[in-house]
This record gives C-alpha cells, structure tokens and sequence, in this order.
C-alpha cells in the first residue's frame, strides 16, 4: 500500500463524524467529515495492487478508522468498472445476475451489489472483491454502499441540450457518466495507458451520441489537475472543462478539494 498524499485540518475532533472510504481496483481512500459543518477533518489516498488482494485491507482500516469515541456512521464508495444496468421496469433479481454473468466471466472471490437509482429508472449491479465487502460488513454494523455513478448522476437532471460528461479519474481508469436534455446516454468504464487514449475515448462516445466538442461539458473529478497533461489534452479538443466541485469544505493547506469528489457526504445522495 503506497501513500499517494493526504490532508489533515487543525480541527480533530466533531460532535459527529462520518467516515467515508473509497476503494477501486488500484485505489484506497479515506475522509473523516464533520457531519454538522461539512468540513473535512482527515484523508488520505493510498494506491494498492489491486483489491482483490486482501493483503491491504487491514493495514488500511487500521489507518482510517477514527480514534476518538465520537459517535461516526460509515459510507462506503465503490469505483467498480464490471457493472450492468437493467430498467426498473423489467427488474428482477435473479435476471440482473444472470446478465452480470453473461457479461463478465465468473469470479468466485467476486460479490455482486445492487444498486437503485429510482429518479433515473434503472437498476445497477456491479462485482467487488467478497473479500473486501465481507470485512467491512462485519467490521462495521450500519454500512452504506454506493457505486461511483451513484455520486456522479446526484441531481443531474438539467436540460441541456449540449451535454454534460460527468468523469472521475482514477489510476489509469476513468468512470464515466453521460448525460443530455436529463436523459443518461452512459455509464461505463475506460482504462488507458496514455492521455492520448483518455481523449479518444470521450471523442469517441461525443461522436456516437451527436454532441459537439465546442459545447458538451466535460466536469472532471478524481486524480487530475489543470497543471496536468490529461487536463491539457482534454482541454485541447473540448472546450467547456471545468473540475467539478467537492460538497465538502477544506481548509488550510489543502489537496484539491475534486480529488475527494467520491469520498462527498453520500448521505446526501438519494437516488
């Protein structure tokens, strides 16, 4: 587990705490929130092997997990690319894990989760390490589980008839969520080596969908900064790139506030 940066606020201690983690293929992270204030307290972002090697997971709640005997509730969000959608009005359980098969080989040491996003019409099932989901279900008793699209369609019903790409960068991974006029025209996954492939990628579901370059919104959030080269290409053949803003407050010296984007006040998140 190898620390990629962290933050901590002067302020330590809360009337209440909420705890929210984050994991991805190659990434652990961890925020302490003050739930009253929206303020964050503590994070750190760590890059693993990969989560399904359950060789990380104890040193990493031995970090995160509050030492204070403050009351915290615990949000857990899972960037997890191997997912399926199915519309809420053909759901059925056992149907939507027969199509997670179809789509990905079987994996014993993977769990499916579902997910409802009611105002969106869908449901969402996607694979994480049992392992994983396993040990954060015994460790903690009231668990809440998001997947990452569940953050990135959060009140996203606007009209624009331009567009709006909705994208988090991970390590070598980008989630993505495309939406127009409040239709959701994509939820998928993307993994690249170069910026170049990052680029074409959003190029190419721009083109399948008939949206222009020089208007559809590109709002990024997650491991990129607008020093960066990814930022730089992005910004060279889209024209509207903004970083997408955090829900919770940072003070001090501060990592930007975006790459916390999935580690927001979920309980803010009602689908």
């Amino acid at each position: 587990m190898t620390p990629l940066f962290s933050y901590q606020s002067e302020k330590q201690t809360a009337e209440k705490l909420t705890l929210s983690l984050l994991f991805g293929q190659h990434l652990a992270a961890y925020l302490w929130v003050d739930s009253v204030s929206q303020t964050a307290l503590k994070g750190a972002f760590y890059q693993i092997d990969h989560w399904n090697n359950n060789n990380f997971i104890e040193e990493f709640l031995t970090i995160s997990l509050p030492t204070t005997s403050t009351s915290y509730t615990v949000q857990v969000c899972f960037d997890a690319s191997q997912l399926v959608q199915m519309p809420i009005a053909n759901y059925d359980q056992s149907k939507l894990n027969l199509l997670q098969k179809v789509a990905y080989p079987h994996n014993p040491s993977m769990r499916s989760l579902h997910e409802s996003f009611a105002s969106w019409q869908f449901y969402l099932s996607y694979h994480v390490p049992a392992y994983l989901i396993n040990k954060l279900e015994s460790q903690f008793v009231d668990l809440n589980c998001f997947h990452t699209a569940n953050w990135l369609l959060m009140n996203r019903h606007a009209s624009d008839e331009a567009g709006e790409f909705l994208v988090h960068v991970g390590i070598a991974q980008l989630s993505i969520v495309l939406c127009k006029g409040g239709r959701l025209l994509f939820v998928g996954y993307y993994d690249y080596q170069h910026e170049m492939d990052a680029v074409f990628y959003l190029l190419k579901l721009a083109a399948a969908h008939d949206l222009s370059t020089a208007s559809v919104q590109l709002s990024l959030a997650g491991l990129i900064d607008p020093s960066s080269r990814l930022y730089e290409e992005f910004s060279n053949y889209f024209l509207q790139v903004k970083p997408l803003a955090s829900t919770i407050q940072f003070t001090g010296d501060a990592p930007s506030a975006h790459y916390f984007t999935l580690l927001s006040n979920h309980s803010l998140c009602v689908s």
